[in-house]
């Protein structure tokens, strides 16, 4: 399984890594439309929706009618993402997963709608970084990689107290220090290799990939708590070795944002 998983995650993210630095306009968001449709078919299966395909179509829809008008502005749609999120962390903190056999129609539908949201901001925002900084893109797809391989590692080793088991019972407090730390380590870099060398750039990096690293996380337990709801251990079986196409989706559609608006914030993209 382990072997599987770093041969699906080293082509995976080959393939990205070519498509960030070599793709035209149109070829990325063709692919975008892909996620989106895929990612949304998931999504509505793990809302407990009987025909997940109309949400998958609309979801593409909207990323392609918004790519091509640009009527929203970047920043303002960062920065509406990140609320977004914000409630969904205080949701989170204070609501349990209702089973299927309990949850009402306009609970499924509710949750169902959530997808766009969700993942329709990191979409578009992933366009604008490949089109306009590509260098960009990688450095926040790394932070958030860096933070789910440390939450992994060091859940394994010293995972002893649960974060939330009535939403996921496999993570750890200690796995979450382990993944902030790796996304603070993993910012710091990419302020060091893209911004400069300097004390404040550094430490300014450092914050941003903890925050990203913390709203990343965020995304993982939205996600995990439909899996839990619909009592399902992965999203789908698209990737060997990783599940759905969600269980890859859910912490970049969180961690992207609140990067960018970090971005904009401390004046690093304009």
């Amino acid at each position: 399984m382990l072997r599987q998983r770093l041969i699906t995650a080293t082509l995976l993210f080959l393939l990205v890594l070519g498509l960030i630095f070599w793709a035209s306009f149109w070829i990325f968001l063709v692919f975008l439309l892909l996620l989106a449709l895929l990612a949304g078919r998931e999504w509505g299966q793990l809302s407990l929706m009987a025909r997940p395909g109309w949400l998958a179509v609309a979801l593409a829809v909207l990323v392609l009618v918004a790519a091509l008008s640009g009527l929203v502005p970047w920043p303002t749609l960062a920065a509406g993402s990140v609320v977004w999120w914000l409630s969904l962390m205080v949701l989170l903190a204070t609501l349990s997963p209702t089973p299927l056999r309990e949850a009402s129609a306009w609970q499924h539908v509710l949750s169902a709608l959530c997808v766009f949201p969700t993942l329709l901001p990191a979409l578009l925002l992933s366009l604008h970084l490949q089109q306009r900084a590509p260098w960009l893109l990688l450095w926040v797809i790394l932070v958030v990689s860096a933070g789910d391989v440390g939450a992994m590692t060091f859940g394994k080793i010293w995972g002893r107290h649960r974060l939330v088991p009535r939403i996921s019972p496999g993570k750890t407090w200690e796995g979450l220090l382990g993944g902030l730390l790796a996304s603070a380590i993993m910012g710091t870099l990419g302020g060091w290799v893209w911004m400069g060398a300097t004390v404040s750039i550094l430490c300014l990096g450092a914050v941003l990939g903890l925050i990203t690293g913390a709203f990343a996380v965020s995304g993982d337990l939205s996600e995990s708590f439909l899996k839990r709801r619909a009592d399902c251990k992965e999203s789908g079986q698209l990737l060997p070795g990783h599940g759905g196409l969600l269980d890859r989706l859910d912490s970049m559609s969180a961690g992207i944002p609140v990067f960018v608006a970090g971005l904009y914030y401390l004046g690093w993209w304009k």
